[in-house]
């Protein structure tokens, strides 16, 4: 026998630690739950080509299946989906069953969605993944979830510069994210119509140009008051520092904008000349406002009531931020969004938009990151079979405890037995050998039950 087929015992119990330490790492948690009973939850899921490698059979199911009914099956690792219930043991398998969870006969997960991903291939290009020769950086949309090459995506920010990515197919099919890409909060990645990977141009929004600032503040002027003193375009969420600025003329005005991580601000600052007048001006605004129950005229408590009415319109979220958006920037162009943390908090919250976002089903998570439901943490996934064994002994009780041992000690001085002739021989242990031991213990079992 070559040299290159025999292993020393050393070189065996060496081996299977190393076997054991990847395993732990590959496998942290429990698998002795199938997490079909937790319904519909975003989950890590995987798909098996084994099982369904064709069309229309497309199937998923949770980690522990993965393990315990899948574990020599060819599996294809999906990451997290939303929405998603495990399959394994429904009508989408014909022949495995869930040894973790036997379900009714005929069962169907109604609203679990597939695509291409559950047959192995991702990104526009819809190649099959290969771990083994894939050399390309992949990025999962936020959105749709699906994975693509980087080199598809084409000119993209450093990984640490941006939180999550939504890829041109969903600010096609959600046009109203297209609106919020001049915000400083997002990168966005340009590409003609059509066009391939190298076409793709990157803009980042926080270094706007000020022809592009100016555009945008004309267009969310147009929802501010003309009498305003102070014209500030900012979100809900962000509001801005106003500075003032003066001048030293006698009948200039001067705008200036000031423009931070996550807003634009426009300050008109008047001269030293009508710093006065309109200081005046100011204070009698907030004096009229506050003496509203010692006017009685009519035409002030019509004005009154318009003032509250807006106050509970803006705390009722019905000031819609989509609207004091501007138009879509880049309607001849494809879009891909990269966004940093805190971009969800940009988006409408009124009536109209949540309306908007359950009629293109991303309510669920376009305001906000999803739970992950995953298995519980496996308490002894750093433990080694030694370990593990020993453990379990000591939770037995004494009597359990002493057969055990007792058997142990048997299966040890049988082995050892079998295991001397080859020693003093010199002869080599063979794989059949082995086998051929245990099937005879096996067989000797069966005849003394």
């Amino acid at each position: 026998m070559a040299d290159q087929d025999t292993i020393t015992v050393s070189e065996y119990i060496a081996e299977q630690e190393r076997l054991e330490q990847e395993a732990r790492e590959l496998f942290p948690k429990k698998f002795d739950m199938c997490s079909n009973s937790a319904g519909y939850v975003r989950q890590p899921v995987y798909s098996c080509l084994t099982c369904n490698p064709n069309p229309s059979e497309e199937a998923g199911f949770c980690y522990s299946c993965s393990i315990a009914c899948h574990g020599d099956h060819n599996l294809v690792e999906l990451f997290t989906k939303r929405a998603f219930r495990c399959d394994c043991g429904t009508a989408r398998f014909k022949n495995v069953k869930c040894t973790l969870d036997t379900k009714p006969a005929g069962a169907v997960n109604e609203l679990n969605q597939y695509n291409h991903n559950f047959l192995g291939r991702f990104c526009w290009c819809d190649v099959q993944y290969d771990p083994h020769k894939e050399e390309n950086t992949m990025l999962q949309c936020v959105i749709c979830e699906d994975w693509f090459h980087d080199n598809c995506i084409g000119i993209s920010p450093h990984g640490d510069d941006f939180d999550d990515f939504i890829c041109r197919t969903c600010t096609r099919d959600h046009p109203f994210l297209r609106r919020y890409a001049h915000h400083p909060s997002f990168m966005i990645g340009l590409s003609e119509k059509g066009g391939g990977a190298k076409s793709v141009v990157m803009v980042d929004s926080s270094k706007t140009s000020e022809n592009t600032k100016d555009a945008l503040i004309k267009e969310d002027a147009k929802t501010e008051s003309s009498d305003s003193l102070v014209d500030v375009v900012s979100t809900e969420e962000d509001k801005a520092t106003v500075m003032t600025t003066t001048t030293t003329t006698s009948t200039s005005v001067t705008t200036s904008t000031t423009t931070t991580a996550s807003s634009i601000t426009t300050v008109i600052a008047t001269t030293d000349t009508d710093a006065e007048n309109q200081e005046e001006k100011v204070s009698q605004g907030k004096r009229s406002l506050k003496s509203t129950t010692n006017n009685t005229g009519d035409e002030t408590k019509d004005s009154n009531k318009r003032i509250k009415l807006d106050t509970d319109d803006k705390s009722n979220g019905d000031i819609c931020k989509l609207d004091q958006q501007p138009i879509d920037p880049y309607p001849d162009q494809e879009v891909n969004l990269f966004a940093t943390e805190g971009w969800r908090d940009l988006l409408c919250q009124c009536t109209s938009c949540l309306t908007m976002y359950t009629k293109e089903g991303i309510s669920s998570f376009i305001l906000g990151e999803e739970a992950i439901y995953e298995a519980e943490d496996d308490d002894e996934a750093e433990s080694s079979t030694l370990e593990s064994g020993m453990k379990k002994l000591g939770e037995m009780d004494r009597v359990q405890m002493m057969d055990g041992m007792m058997a142990y000690n048997r299966m040890r001085d049988e082995i050892r037995a079998f295991l001397e002739p080859y020693s003093q021989q010199g002869k080599v242990v063979t794989e059949s050998d082995i086998h051929a031991f245990f099937a005879a213990k096996m067989e000797q079992r069966k005849n003394n039950a």
